[in-house]
This record gives structure tokens, sequence and C-alpha cells, in this order.
């Protein structure tokens, strides 16, 4: 025992020795390098630092600047304290340990306290997330109020406030639009200074630039839209060619696809309106005026009003046909009930009817206006009125098979009846009935004195 406490004493003091004439130690090497204050040398064992957990790392009171340990558990590895914070030794490049309790790791963290542990910044900064070094996300601050998501999502150089985006390229181009919420790849993508537009689906209001106030939901919903405002548009392709016509309303796939500029038009229905290019028009009912071009008109039911391309119809039907239920025409004032022909719509506006039916009316009370006393048959009862004599009427009737000064049974097939001018001229009839009445009644009475007197022979 004694020989060993007397070999330790002299291991010792050969070490401070060496120390005191080279001013390093070498454990393992009798030459230690002249820039190492402390060299280990072997070739089959290591240096083994102190081991501990992280909570007893973090128990460590006063670390020194410098000071080096393994952590054991979580992500394990080699700690230094640089004077202010545990940092890990692990490469940047590799899978980065967790230094502290305010670190994420890339695997996964476990005993997170939502109150207090979160990612993100401390300070007014805007938070922004890269892949390939290419921004894909951005949370602004409360002054900008931009939040971005997706590969090139919004434009980080832009000034404009309070935009949303979700999506690749969503927003992408924005400088100064304010209040625009984009959802899906390239929805308003070109957008530049345009404000309050709401694109939800792949493309919609894709090229957008400074038109405002415009809803699209649908793929390529209002996709060629540049300024066009205040329109809506639901569906895939709805309003698809708009580039600045406003106020249009489409809701249908398809609806006012081709509408460039045309204003006010609302369309629902699939394909309703979707060939129109006017304005103020109204089409309820796919493909109803799926091919009209003109302005003023409405359609309602399915392809009601399918190929009309004039301006001011009114088309309700169940199908494309020609002979609607209801067919009209708001320039003139005209109405046709019951599948009425083409060409008699035309004959029946051309003689200046405004209701044209076909199969008849049943009612129970009807009434007609006479635009004037002129057109009523009070005129008989005047005292320059010329009765032609039943003589000549005889003759007449003989001749033409009808009553003078009335339409013949051709005429009526031919013209139709006018129940006004008809129940003017039969009136007229009857009056100068009772004139012939009051004449042979004057005769009867002078034959009645005569008989009265004897003068009449027996």
């Amino acid at each position: 025992m004694k020989s060993k406490v007397l070999l330790s004493i002299a291991f010792s003091m050969s070490v401070i020795g060496a120390i005191a004439q080279k001013d390093n130690v070498g454990i393992g090497t009798t030459k230690p390098d002249q820039s190492a204050a402390l060299e280990i040398s072997s070739s089959n064992k290591g240096l083994l630092t102190p081991r501990m957990s992280l909570q007893q790392r973090n128990a460590i009171q006063n670390p020194a600047t410098g000071l080096m340990v393994y952590q054991t558990d979580l992500l394990s590895g080699f700690y230094f304290y640089d004077g202010k914070e545990w940092k890990s030794m692990a490469s940047e490049t590799g899978a980065k340990s967790v230094a502290d309790a305010n670190n994420w790791g890339l695997t996964g963290n476990g005993g997170t306290t939502p109150s207090t542990n979160f990612i993100g910044t401390t300070d007014n900064q805007p938070l922004v997330l890269k892949v390939n070094s290419i921004n894909s996300g951005y949370v602004g601050t409360l002054t900008t109020q931009n939040t971005y998501l997706g590969h090139q999502s919004g434009n980080l150089s832009g000034t404009g406030v309070a935009n949303t985006s979700l999506g690749t390229n969503s927003l992408k181009s924005n400088t100064t639009g304010v209040f625009n919420l984009a959802l899906g790849v390239e929805a308003l993508r070109e957008n530049t200074t345009g404000g309050s537009n709401v694109a939800i689906g792949t493309s919609a209001l894709s090229v957008n630039t400074s038109g405002g106030a415009n809803l699209a939901m649908g793929t390529s919903a209002m996709f060629n839209n540049s300024i066009g405002t205040f329109n809506t548009a639901i569906g895939a392709n709805a309003l698809y060619g708009n580039t600045q016509g406003h106020y249009n309303v489409g809701i249908g796939p398809s609806t006012l696809l081709s509408n460039q500029s045309g204003i006010y038009n609302i369309a629902i229905g699939s394909e309703a309106l979707s060939a129109n290019t006017a304005n103020f028009n109204t089409a309820i009912g796919a493909g109803a005026g799926k091919t009209n071009t003109g302005s003023r008109s409405i359609f309602i039911g399915y392809q009601a009003g399918f190929n009309e391309l004039g301006n001011d119809k009114l088309y309700i039907a169940n199908s494309n046909t020609a002979t609607p239920l209801l067919y009209g025409d708001f320039a003139t004032k005209y109405l046709a009930v019951g599948e009425v022909s083409a060409l008699d719509r035309t004959n029946g506006a051309a003689g200046g009817y405004r209701l044209l039916v076909k199969g008849g009316v049943m009612t129970e009370k009807i009434k007609v206006a006479v635009a004037g006393s002129a057109d009523w048959a009070d005129y008989v009862f005047e005292k320059n009125y010329k009765v032609m004599p039943l003589e000549e009427v005889e003759q007449f009737v003989q001749e033409n098979k009808h009553l003078p000064n009335f339409p013949s049974a051709s005429e009526m097939v031919e013209n139709g009846l006018d129940v006004v001018q008809t129940n003017a001229k039969l009136l007229e009839k009857i009056e100068e009935l009772t004139l012939y009445l009051i004449e042979l009644n004057k005769k009867v009475k002078e034959l009645e004195i005569i008989n009265k007197k004897g003068l009449i022979s027996k």
C-alpha cells in the first residue's frame, strides 16, 4: 500500500514537472502538440464527457462559457454553452437537436405548452417560409395583415394590405390591391391594383388586374376578367370570357361564358346565356338563352329561347322550341300564349294586336274597352243617317249573301273577329231594324186611322 502511494506522488510530480517545463500535457503520448494545452492519444479508447438528460443539463448552476456536455434524451448530442444559452454542436444541415425549451426539432417535439411554445417571431416582423429558397409562406404584421401560403403565393414586395391567398401563384403579382381573398392555384394570379375580390378555385379571376368587388367561385370562374367590377360568378367557367363587364351574375357551369363587356346580365343554370355579349338579359334554366346575343330579353325554363338572337324577347318554355308557352316582345308590347307559330305572331303584331291566344280563352267575365263614342253604332240615330231602303237591302243580300256594311264569312276567316267592330256592326243592324220597325209602325197607325174613318173600301 505504501509503495502505491509513493508511485502516485511520483507520477503527479512528473506531470507537474512536464507542465512547468513545456506548458502542455500529453496523455498517451510523450510529445504533446505544442499548440495544445492537453493532448490525449489512443488507438482504442475515446474521451468520455459528462452525460446527462436535458433536465439535468438545464439544472447546472451558472454554466461557464464553453462548458460542454452530452445530452442523452430527446434529440441527443453534444451541446455547449455560449455564454447565453445551450447550443447544439450538430451540423446546421443535419437534423437539428433541441438546444433548449425555446427551440423546435425537425422530427417533432413533446411536452409543449400552447400558451408559451410557438413557431414565429417575438418582434413586429412578419414570418416568412421558403422552399428551395423561394417564398412559400408569409404571415404579416398587424399593420399589413397579409397572409400567404403556397409556392410564390402573394407578393412580398407589394404594399397592399389585408390580402389572403392560398395556392401556388395565387395573388402572385399583387402590388397595391387590398382586401382580396384568393384560394386555389393561380387564383388572382395577375391582380395588381384590384381590391375586394374573392376568388375560390383553380385559376379563378386568374388574369384580373384592376377589377374590384368581384366574386368568382369555381375552376376558371371569371378567368379573363381584367377590369370588370361587381360581378358574381359561381360555377366552373362561369363568366369565363368577361373582361370588362360590370354587375353581371352567373350561377352555374359556363353561364355567361362568352360575355366580355356586357352589363347587368343574370344567368342561372348550366350554360344559361352562354353566348351572351350584350346587356340587361335575364335567363333562368339550363341552356336558357344559350345562343342569345341581343339585349333586354327574359328567358325562363330549360332551354327557353335557346336559339333566339333578337332583342327585347320573352320566352317561357321547358324545351328548345320556337313556339313557347309564352312568347313576348317588349319592344312592341306583344304577348302570345299557347304555342303560337312565328308567322301568326308576326301577323298579329303587324295588325297592331297585343295579345294572341291559341286554343281559346275561358273566363267568367270579359270586358272589352271601346276607344271612343265614334266606334259605337249610335250614329244610326243621327238625323243625317241614311237608312238603305229595304228593296236595296234585298237586292244586296241576294247578290252578296251577307248584310251590307258587314264583313263576309271569307273576310272573317282571313282577318278574324274584332269584338268591338263586330258588335258595333251588329248594333248598327239592330238599330237600322229599329228604324225600319218605327217607320213600319207609323204606316200601320196611318192605316188604322184610315180604317176607322171608313176610308178603306170593303
